[in-house]
């Protein structure tokens, strides 16, 4: 356990952990709520 703390210490080692943290995160999302959705609707400019 402390030899992951010290690991954890490290500046780039806390940066990759966290990018992949977040990105595991956003990732989750696009699978729950989908990638075909953000572009469905009308394009809100048509009608000027």
């Amino acid at each position: 356990m402390n030899k992951i703390k010290q690991l954890y210490a490290h500046t780039g080692v806390r940066f990759v952990v966290h990018t992949c943290f977040y990105l595991a995160i956003l990732v989750t999302l696009f699978m729950l709520y989908g990638f075909h959705t953000a572009n469905t609707g009308n394009y809100i400019y048509n009608d000027f």
